[in-house]
């Protein structure tokens, strides 16, 4: 054979071998490329489907005014409720939703608790609250419903915690100094599952104060007194006046809404 043409014999084969696995491996890419584009498309397509029975795009409508007033006479009915409206002398309702600031009118969407987890078959009416003579000891009573659980039917921690922290910086609030209070610790024990769709009572007091700081207590019962998470929480009043607004005055506008004097 001669030589030139065994060279490029020789040196043609692998360089063919080489092309055609190129070749194979690009059109094995673009096939993949066109796989991924139709599933995506597909998937996309399904949660467009799917997305009006998601939570979002299947909201509830809000309670009506008469179903509102039944949840709240079964709160007022409560053992708990009644034990502080049989006693004026020592305890006296005061509002759970608190106005933000100076303006009594915002406490909607722009406030976490009565904007996102109040609603229907969440935290269903705004909760009955009152507040004891001595400003150190609150009760609370409200309702949670179904759509905020964690595990089926359990209510979620977080959503207990988040409550917690809430009703903890009652005392804090009424007796730190300029009425101010922020949330420095937080220690939560669950004891028990809180069931969703069942009335629960929150009491909650002042353990101790000491200049800035205050340290208090609450659990989380339910209708029968049985303890089923319990916490403990230490508040602090900002020393930078500038950081948040005074708030005796918000203070007494509470505690005048309901009638009754202590």
């Amino acid at each position: 054979m001669n030589s030139s043409i065994y060279k490029r014999y020789v040196f043609s084969q692998p360089m063919l071998a080489t092309w055609a696995v190129c070749c194979i491996a690009f059109g094995i890419s673009i096939s993949l490329v066109s796989v991924n584009k139709g599933w995506i498309s597909f998937a996309s397509n399904t949660r467009k489907e799917e997305e009006p029975n998601s939570i979002a795009g299947d909201e509830p409508p809000p309670l009506d005014s008469n179903e509102q007033t039944r949840i709240t006479n079964t709160l007022l009915s409560t053992g708990a409720a009644k034990e502080c409206a049989n006693h004026p002398d020592e305890w006296k309702r005061v509002p759970y939703f608190w106005p933000i600031g100076r303006d009594p009118s915002r406490k909607g969407p722009a406030a976490f608790v009565p904007g996102l987890l109040h609603g229907y078959d969440k935290l269903s009416v705004e909760p009955v609250a009152f507040i004891n003579r001595d400003r150190k000891q609150f009760v609370i009573v409200l309702h949670l419903g179904k759509r905020l659980c964690g595990h089926d039917g359990i209510i979620h921690g977080g959503v207990q915690a988040t409550l917690l922290d809430e009703i903890t910086s009652r005392p804090a609030f009424w007796n730190l100094p300029r009425n101010i209070a922020l949330t420095a610790n937080l220690k939560v024990n669950y004891r028990r599952p809180v069931m969703a769709d069942q009335i629960l009572v929150f009491k909650t007091w002042l353990v101790d104060i000491d200049g800035r700081k205050a340290k208090i207590a609450a659990t989380l019962e339910d209708t029968s007194g049985n303890v089923l998470t319990d916490a403990e929480a230490l508040y602090v009043s900002p020393s930078n006046e500038k950081l948040l607004l005074e708030r005796s005055s918000d203070m007494k506008k509470i505690e005048g809404v309901y009638p009754g004097n202590f």
